[in-house]
């Protein structure tokens, strides 16, 4: 016990001692995206929500995205034969309270863009908003969502696909160009001075 103690403290003392120098880079803590049942051995991708504010056409939205995996639908086995649950993506945005867009979309939500047979061996893996969008149009919300391989470390191929949200809560889906989906300033729910008051 007492090694262990010495040697977390020495560990500690060296990265602070680094840091200051600034010759070491901090260490990359792993991020677990994957739960596995005990029980029957079935994986889960990890559940997340996020939520933010964006100046759409001069207006404050407020908005919350999601990836649940869901317990009550049969399992995906994917191409390495792992069993997961199904997964699916919530999208809900508002705007002074009220309701403009609240959907939960399945994979089969997207059997017009991807193979079937794709669509029998992977779920919904991620979702997203797409600032890039913000650079070419503040007029509507745009959204990644993305059908893959559960398994995150396969070479399968993902169809990321972008969720266009209009202001009057209606919707498109096509398959998505340009993926970039980190905020590319701050300061992102304020509208630039040409968009104020449209």
């Amino acid at each position: 016990m007492k090694f262990a103690r010495i040697t977390t403290l020495s560990l500690l003392a060296t990265m602070i001692m680094a840091s200051c120098k600034h010759e070491q880079k901090e260490p990359v803590i792993e991020r677990v995206v994957e739960d596995i049942d005990s029980v029957t051995g079935i994986i889960s991708l990890r559940d997340y929500t996020l939520s933010d504010t964006i100046t759409i056409a001069g207006r404050l939205y407020n908005y919350t995205y999601s990836l649940e995996h869901v317990d009550s639908m049969p399992v995906v086995i994917n191409p390495q034969g792992l069993e997961y649950h199904e997964s699916r993506v919530h999208i809900a945005i508002q705007h002074e309270g009220k309701s403009l867009f609240d959907k939960k979309f399945y994979k089969n939500n997207f059997r017009d863009i991807v193979p079937s047979s794709f669509l029998k061996t992977s779920t919904m893996v991620g979702v997203n908003y797409n600032y890039m969008k913000l650079e070419e149009d503040r007029s509507a919300f745009y959204f990644i969502v993305t059908v893959g391989d559960p398994d995150e470390t396969s070479d399968s191929m993902e169809y990321p696909l972008e969720l266009k949200v209009a202001t009057d809560g209606s919707y498109s889906l096509h398959k998505a160009e340009n993926l970039e989906t980190e905020p590319l300033s701050s300061g992102l729910n304020i509208d630039p001075s040409a968009d104020a008051g449209v």
